[in-house]
């Protein structure tokens, strides 16, 4: 791993705590759910982790989820707000939201299969394109930066938003690019200016394994 530049902003990029939905693994979307106990637990984890890599400022998507998480981590490093940022919101899934994987085939199998398989010319029926998606947290991460160049910031959003940031930086790293993070885990980015780069190891397992692993 190569440390980044002195110029660079990292933004520690974090997926919040479980749901209930996450654990029926169903599309949350733009949905309002709130963190479940477990959740929380991992909320708290995430800012006693965070707290040791000198975060001086926390953004979240506006969804309860993100910010009780943001809320989390800033009170973990003195941070005295966390500042709400539609860029950071969820993926718009359309008519897939509350939909576990094989609903949402049958809703749109076309669809599907392009999500599954070529997501930077996928569509979610009714709603957002993976590419609006993937150039929002771009824009995301680039404000941020401008906003702490040369600081340490923690942007909280949603799992599908770190593996499309993972997608447009650093290309496909799993065969379908949906790799595993954890709820509450994070990925380390350096900014400078339009570049970004991925300071944290890619990630090589697949969510589908990860999931077949956790239902054996």
């Amino acid at each position: 791993m190569t440390p980044p530049s002195d110029a660079s902003c990292i933004i520690h990029l974090v997926r919040h705590g479980q749901t209930v939905l996450n654990r029926e693994v169903r599309f949350r979307g733009r949905r309002d759910v709130p963190l479940n106990d477990v959740g929380r637990r991992e909320a708290i984890a995430a800012g006693r982790t965070l707290s040791m890599t000198g975060v001086t400022a926390v953004y979240a998507s506006p969804l309860s989820r993100a910010l009780e998480v943001g809320t989390a981590i800033a009170a973990a490093s003195d941070v005295e707000d966390v500042q709400a940022m539609e860029l950071l919101t969820n993926l718009d899934y359309g008519r897939w939201e509350g939909l576990t994987a094989e609903e949402s085939a049958a809703v749109d199998p076309a669809a599907w299969e392009l999500y599954r398989n070529d997501p930077e010319a996928a569509h979610c029926p009714g709603g957002e394109s993976l590419t609006a998606a993937a150039d929002r947290v771009v824009r995301a991460m680039q404000q941020i930066a401008a906003e702490h160049p040369g600081g340490t910031v923690a942007a909280v959003s949603h799992g599908v938003m770190l593996r499309l940031a993972v997608l447009r930086v650093a290309g496909q790293v799993t065969p379908d690019w949906q790799f595993r993070i954890p709820t509450g885990g994070s990925l380390m980015f350096a900014v400078r200016g339009s570049t970004i780069r991925l300071v944290s190891t890619a990630p090589t397992e697949s969510r589908d394994a990860a999931l077949a692993t956790q239902r054996t």
